[in-house]
């Protein structure tokens, strides 16, 4: 495109802020709109690179190269660190006839805290972009509700509690959260409570001074309380926090203070806590496993997540979406037959979204097809379940025994997870640590 044609094209719509940068994500221009909006002049942006402007802390971040890296529209919440203006950007890739990035035009908006910047099924509908995640994908009315209740929460400081089995996508919901609150530009730091043995988690949590205990650092360590300063501190798992150290969790969320191992003075903390469980806390309270006075401190938004088997509308478009995903990462174009889709349909999926997106990576990679069949669906799904592989399948004993090993370990896991309600009691009967069940539950199936 020439000059001329980029001026029509940001000049085309004067009462929409437009920023457009070529395919290698050198600024080209803005328009009035965008000027009026940020701020920022035109002069000062043209010519530059993207990721300049970035390191010269004109924003926080740019989604010119988010669009470059992910070759998609991406949408997110912005600062104009030079101003001091927030905004909601747009970025969206235009194409020559080969397919290829030759420029990415920007639309900005208003970004104003604790007011909705979107129509909140519609937004769901489309799908909502989370950086460092991808767009979370919604036909489905419950879904849609859970995005619209993390959004309008997202507005205040309150503690979130979200609840859903393994799979349904806890983190995503809460760095929704993160995103669209005040704490954007600010750390967001996952912590699964149940890969920290017990007898760490005061020192992994709240850090610790110097000679706190044998094998401490010399120079002592900073928790992850204060690697989320500013932020949002996401607590998965928060069912398997040990019972004493739920006190000084609670001490967290009602004093905004904590005592790093070792230390007589406590320090304050900026942080807002996201939890997330897929157990029942209530039952827990109730069988004296989990604090009373923490449940409620924890509880005060709940948001449920539905399990995808009771959203069927939400299949397709979340299947249809990781495999474009997988074939662009590949290079392997793939497609799924009517048969196929009406396969997944009929799958109750008990490992939920995070199976779905599993088994559409695995079919890109290993389907022979071009367009996959039902029978490779079945066999996928066949082959991730608990049955063992019979024997002689594939030639070469190391490769089937080493196979036929973990299926087992695999199985006999999964059985423990459904029978115990906690991975501690599910460790114990296993006869292994917490944290090695945490490692091989990460392992077989995140």
């Amino acid at each position: 495109m020439n000059r001329s044609g980029l001026a029509a094209v940001l000049e085309e719509r004067l009462g929409t802020a437009l920023y457009c940068t070529d395919g290698e994500a050198y600024t080209l221009g803005v328009n009035k709109a965008y000027e009026e909006l940020t701020g920022l002049r035109g002069e000062e942006l043209c010519g530059q690179h993207m990721r300049e402007l970035v390191e010269k802390s004109y924003f926080d971040r740019s989604v010119t190269l988010m669009v470059l890296e992910e070759g998609r529209s991406v949408t997110i919440g912005q600062k104009i660190i030079r101003t001091g203006r927030e905004v909601l950007v747009t970025g969206n890739p235009v194409r020559d006839d080969e397919g290829k990035i030759i420029l990415v035009v920007t639309t900005v908006k208003p970004y104003r805290p604790g007011r909705r910047q979107v129509d909140l099924p519609a937004a769901a509908a489309r799908g909502i972009e989370v950086p460092g995640v991808g767009p979370v994908i919604a036909e489905s009315e419950a879904m849609k509700q859970v995005i619209g209740r993390a959004i309008r929460a997202a507005a205040s400081e309150a503690t979130v509690l979200l609840y859903g089995e393994s799979g349904v996508g806890k983190e995503v919901v809460a760095r929704l959260i993160h995103e669209y609150s005040r704490r954007k530009t600010k750390p967001f730091v996952a912590v699964n409570a149940a890969a920290i043995p017990g007898e760490l988690f005061e020192a992994e949590m709240f850090g610790y001074r110097p000679g706190a205990f044998t094998g401490a650092r010399r120079e002592g360590r900073a928790g992850l309380v204060k690697a989320a300063e500013g932020g949002t501190l996401f607590l998965d798992e928060v069912g398997e926090i040990p019972l004493w150290a739920q006190a000084k969790l609670l001490r967290l969320l009602q004093n905004k203070e904590y005592y790093p191992l070792g230390s007589s003075r406590p320090e304050r903390a900026d942080v807002r806590i996201v939890a997330a469980t897929n157990q029942d806390l209530y039952r827990l309270v109730q069988e004296g496993r989990f604090r009373k006075d923490l449940y409620y401190r924890l509880n005060v938004i709940q948001i449920r997540i539905p399990p995808l088997a009771t959203r069927k509308e939400d299949i397709m478009p979340l299947a249809e979406h990781f495999l474009g995903l997988y074939a662009t990462r590949y290079e392997i174009p793939k497609e799924l037959s009517g048969e196929a889709e009406r396969e997944l349909l009929r799958y109750h999926w008990p490992g939920n979204v995070r199976e779905l997106q599993n088994l559409m990576e695995r079919l890109v990679v290993l389907a022979p097809e071009k367009e996959i069949s039902a029978a490779t669906v079945q066999r996928e799904l066949e082959e991730s379940g608990e049955a063992l592989p019979a024997a002689g399948q594939e030639d070469g004993w190391p490769q089937n025994l080493e196979r036929a090993v973990e299926e087992f370990e695999k199985s006999l896991i999964r059985r423990a997870l459904q029978k115990y309600p906690t991975q501690e009691e599910a460790a114990r009967a296993l006869g292994i640590h917490r944290s090695t069940l945490a490692r091989k539950i990460k392992r077989y199936f995140s």
